[in-house]
């Protein structure tokens, strides 16, 4: 995935903090960094001056703990978007949690979990 970015080092800082991404490589220019995690997927950071901010979202993940996750994202300041839950029918009787955050550059993230983890 390449997710466009305003600035690579502030950005890189936010994916490391927040997910748990780590530096995987970089570009001499600066201009992207490709970050990994132990396990799922690899994001390519680019930065662009034509950047502004995603409407819709550019990145999808699945927490195994959707709650500890928002809270988290939540008390380190991340913006949260809108959290929705009861969101339907999972494998059966599941019912499932969804929520949009943001990173510094206004990209939209969503964050998915069933109630399988949801539960209090």
């Amino acid at each position: 995935m390449q997710v466009p970015v305003k600035n690579l080092g502030e950005s890189t800082e936010w994916y490391m903090g927040n997910l748990g991404f780590e530096v995987h490589w970089k570009r001499p220019d600066n201009k992207m960094t490709i970050l990994a995690l132990h396990s799922g997927p690899t994001i390519f950071l680019c930065e662009t001056e034509l950047h502004q901010g995603m409407m819709s979202v550019v990145i999808g993940f699945e927490a195994a703990d959707i709650r500890k996750l928002l809270s988290d994202l939540q008390s380190k300041g991340v913006r949260i978007g809108e959290i929705r839950e009861n969101r339907g029918v999972v494998k059966g009787e599941i019912l499932a949690m969804d929520f949009d955050f943001f990173d510094p550059s206004g990209n939209k993230l969503v964050a998915h979990g069933t109630s399988e983890f949801v539960a209090e």
